[in-house]
């Protein structure tokens, strides 16, 4: 057996992970429920029953609800009561890392998506009757498959938040992203202005030059959609196995 990596091992964190987060999950799920049946009521009743509906749930309860669950799903590991139950707990920084990983991407999606359709359900069956009215029922990631990846690569910055911050993750980790970003603008700027692509005439104005676009094109996905999120993956896991060894475990 993998001192590391056990499925076994890892399917009983997994276990225990989603039992001690379901309570969480069934009030956020009540709570986006009523959220929708009420829009979905006003709606019908204006007879705007337009089909977007419930892919405009699924998108905004993902990147809403999403980034937010995420940044607290480390929360147990810097709680005074509760860390030393996770880090105890037999199984490896990698699995504990993988297990909420696992439930924060694949998981959460699936919830979502299922949550979704049958909301769909329901809330048809109720506008039939009230108002005489319906939309397409939803099918599971019909219309997402689009957006996924973007969920991956922002899911794994607030995970990363998640593990490297001890409190106000989600709050902390956006202040992060947004000095991140001016910083990397300020520094793309100034590389232009060094090579004359940028000139200042009261103003910021672009010069025209030569670029590779199509190879830079390439390689900022490849960077965007694979290499980012391995990378905050990869980090946050470094952070709970620093974390393991700094209590002796």
């Amino acid at each position: 057996m993998n001192d590391q990596l056990s499925m076994q091992r890892l399917a009983w964190v997994l276990r225990a992970d989603v039992l001690r987060n379901y309570r969480s999950w069934l009030v956020a799920t009540g709570t986006a429920a009523l959220v929708a049946l009420a829009i979905s009521l006003f709606g019908a009743y204006d007879r705007n029953v337009g089909n977007e509906f419930y892919l405009v749930f699924f998108s905004v309860a993902l990147f809403g609800l999403g980034p937010l669950v995420t940044s607290q799903v480390f929360a147990d590991m810097y709680g005074r009561a509760t860390n030393t139950a996770l880090l105890l707990l037999p199984a490896s920084a990698l699995e504990k890392t993988l297990s909420r990983l696992l439930l924060m991407t694949v998981g959460f999606i699936a919830y979502l998506a299922v949550l979704t359709m049958l909301l769909s359900w329901v809330l048809e069956g109720i506008n039939v009757v009230v108002f005489g009215v319906s939309r397409e029922l939803y099918t599971p990631l019909e219309g997402a498959w689009v957006i996924l990846p973007h969920y991956l690569v922002v899911q794994s910055l607030f995970f990363l938040g998640a593990a490297w911050f001890r409190k106000l993750n989600y709050i902390k980790t956006i202040g992060s992203l947004l000095l991140i970003a001016w910083g990397l603008g300020a520094i793309a700027v100034g590389v232009a202005w060094l090579f004359g692509s940028v000139i200042w005439n009261g103003g910021m104005q672009m010069r025209n030059f030569d670029m590779p676009f199509d190879l830079l094109s390439g390689v900022a996905k490849i960077a965007y959609y694979f290499a980012l999120p391995a990378f905050c993956w990869f980090v946050a896991w470094l952070r709970v196995t620093e974390t393991q060894v700094s209590h002796g475990i």
